[in-house]
C-alpha cells in the first residue's frame, strides 16, 4: 500500500508508531517486574535442582532461574505492549506524518487513501 498525504499528495510519509514504542517500553518494564517476582520461584526451583551438584550448583541454579524468569517476563510484556500500542496507533493516533508538508494524519481500515487531484485536460 502506497501512502499519500491527504494535504499535499506527497509520497514521502513517515510512520510514527508512538503507541507501539511506548507500549513496548511499558510492557517490557511491567513484564520484567512480573518476571522478577516469578524469578524468585524460578530461583527456588533452580536451587533445588542444582542441589544435586552441591552448594555451588544450588547457587548457579538459583541465579540461572532468576535470570530466565526475568527474560521471559520482559519479552512477554514487550510483545503484549507492542500489540496494544499497534492498536492504539491504528485507531486513536495520527500515526503518519508527511515529510514534505509536516501534516499528521491517520488512515482508517474502512477508508482508503484520498483520491488524487484531477489534472486539467
Amino acid at each position: 500500500m502506497i501512502l499519500i498525504c491527504p494535504s499535499c499528495y506527497s509520497h514521502h510519509i513517515r510512520i510514527n508508531n508512538y503507541g507501539r514504542k511506548a507500549g513496548g517500553t511499558i510492557g517490557t518494564v511491567a513484564g520484567t517486574a512480573g518476571g522478577i517476582v516469578a524469578a524468585s520461584r524460578g530461583a527456588q526451583v533452580g536451587a533445588t535442582v542444582g542441589l544435586t551438584l552441591g552448594p555451588a550448583g544450588a547457587t548457579l541454579g538459583g541465579i540461572a532461574g532468576a535470570i530466565i524468569g526475568g527474560l521471559i517476563g520482559g519479552s512477554a510484556g514487550c510483545s503484549a505492549g507492542m500489540k496494544l500500542g499497534e492498536v492504539i496507533d491504528e485507531n486513536l493516533l495520527d500515526n503518519y506524518t508527511c515529510l514534505s508538508c509536516d501534516h499528521s494524519f491517520s488512515i482508517n481500515k474502512s477508508q482508503s487513501q484520498p483520491p488524487l487531484p484531477q489534472l486539467p485536460n
